[in-house]
């Protein structure tokens, strides 16, 4: 058994028991068919393995592609049981933050193949920011391919604009004012109907969806630094405290939903905001559903929906704070160090899927982005301008089984995600999200791009437990004067350990967080 092997083995036991681009990219020398494996995860819908878009991709590519797939709340623990039994697939899927501390151990322990040397050789990799490639970095190794998700858009408060007209309010631009539109929502009748059923902000479990304007109050941005210069997490600073007690005012009034903290985000959304009865929460033009806005304007026709700009923090910043800039990542077996050829034909076909087409380039015209989606009328229809896929589980289309299938586009402003949707109202939404995230600067946050074994290992669990806290304080079962008292104990717990090992890792990687 190879080293790395023992030890993997070791540490899994232990673990399970506790625009189109002609693409100039070097292709594989070899025309030997060759076979190419890969493991991943899907959340539903898996498609058959032996799908039309497999044939599609086998033909294309000279290759016999094996594709195994786990549904997500079952894929940790099957990748470990793999990844110990020493059957290595080619290709390795990870999800980007829950299965990350087995990512980095694996690959100190040798399992993957380092890919430094092919970056410059591929389109879409060298698109990647430097920040993501730190995130997946190890030792000064790259051992993964990220996918694109996109740094912006994300966690962006949402006001019923309509109710901002109906009580001829403006919008708010500073905490203050915030306080006074969300008691005028509860208050003073915005939808007109004449009872008292409406309130200002819609919460769930562990404070969901910690209402921040801006990365300065962010509760998960490692903006702010203590008393050692060491940059720490918001959840624990004092303008965490500041909108703690702002809520807990807003809570005595009925500004926020009384059982808040034993609903959980899904129903909150349907239950609360789309019911028509709360004014104000969080929403980003990536990936919302347009069954929930047609809910909500069965109820409410009028129902206008716009984004809440930044507000102006006393250090003199405005803007939100970037996501990661990916979401899951493909590793390679350390096994095809010997095989060149097939390292370079694997990382065609994920360099092709992955390849970013303008909406106007995604028809049936564009041989690349047609052949992608398994072709017009089979695997995609064309509906308003726009193509529609096919449900996955008919696996009809190469776009369901290729390694990476998310564009990476050249820049976040690219997307245009406004073009996604039917339903106006969305439509307009996403359309002002993007127009304003592009005119604000992002925090680029430190913590995606390094790695702390105890924030893998605790880190949710602690961060869960101290907002659980913050939450008592809102509802009034704890005094807010108890601050000092749960954040001690978050210390603790694991948390200065946390900062201590952030710290060091920024330090060695020479990160920061900036505003770009």
């Amino acid at each position: 058994m190879k080293p790395w092997r023992k030890l993997l083995g070791i540490a899994v036991t232990v673990g399970l028991v506790a625009g189109a681009v002609a693409c100039k990219a070097p292709q594989a020398d070899s025309d030997q068919r060759m076979t190419i494996t890969s493991i991943d995860f899907l959340y539903s819908d898996i498609p058959p393995k032996d799908g039309k878009g497999i044939e599609m991709i086998n033909k294309r590519f000279n290759v016999d592609y094996q594709r195994d797939f786990g549904v997500y709340t079952e894929y940790k623990e099957k990748l470990a049981t793999r990844m110990a039994s020493g059957d290595i697939p080619d290709i390795i899927g990870f999800e980007s933050q829950m299965d990350r501390s087995n990512y980095v151990e694996w690959a100190e322990q040798g399992a993957f193949l380092p890919l430094n040397e092919y970056i410059d050789d591929y389109p879409t990799f060298k698109k990647v920011p430097q920040e993501v490639w730190n995130a997946v970095t190890v030792d000064g190794k790259i051992y993964a391919i990220p996918k694109y998700f996109p740094e912006h858009y994300l966690n962006t408060p949402v006001i019923r604009k309509d109710w901002l007209d109906q009580l001829g309010l403006e919008m708010p631009t500073n905490y203050e004012e915030l306080k006074e539109v969300a008691l005028a929502f509860t208050e003073e009748d915005p939808d007109g109907n004449g009872k008292d059923d409406t309130y200002g902000l819609v919460m769930a479990e562990h404070l969901w969806p910690h209402y921040n304007f801006g990365a300065y109050w962010d509760p998960n941005a490692w903006y702010h630094q203590n008393e050692r210069d060491q940059v720490i997490p918001g959840v624990i600073t004092e303008q965490q405290k500041d909108t703690i007690g702002m809520m807990r005012e807003l809570y005595k009034k009925g500004a926020i939903n009384r059982d808040f903290v034993l609903i959980n985000p899904n129903e909150a959304n349907a239950r609360e905001f789309y019911a028509g009865k709360a004014g104000i929460i969080v929403r980003g033009p990536v990936e919302m559903r347009e069954a929930n806005m047609e809910a909500l304007q069965k109820i409410h026709p009028e129902a206008e929906l716009a984004p809440i700009p930044p507000f102006k923090a006393p250090d003199g910043s405005r803007g939100y704070t970037a996501g990661s800039g990916y979401y899951m990542m493909n590793a390679l077996s350390a096994e095809l160090k010997d095989e060149p050829d097939k390292v370079r034909k694997i990382l065609e076909i994920i360099d092709f899927g992955r390849r970013f087409y303008p909406w106007e380039e995604r028809t049936p015209e564009n041989e690349a982005f047609d052949w992608l989606y398994g072709y017009e009328g089979k695997g995609y229809k064309m509906a308003d301008d726009r193509p529609i896929v096919t449900d996955s589980d008919k696996g009809l289309a190469p776009y369901h089984y290729m390694p990476d299938n998310k564009m990476w586009a050249p820049s976040n402003e690219a997307n245009h995600y406004w073009k996604t949707y039917q339903n106006e109202a969305y439509k307009e939404l996403a359309k002002q999200l993007e127009k304003m995230h592009q005119q604000t600067q992002h925090y680029t946050n430190p913590i995606h791009q390094v790695y702390s074994k105890t924030e893998a290992q605790k880190g949710l669990e602690i961060t869960w437990e101290l907002l659980d806290r913050q939450a008592e304080m809102i509802t009034g079962d704890r005094p807010l004067s108890d601050w000092d008292q749960i954040v001690k104990k978050y210390l603790s717990d694991g948390g200065q350990q946390i900062i201590d090992e952030v710290n060091r890792e920024m330090k060695k990687k020479k990160i920061q967080g900036g505003w770009k």
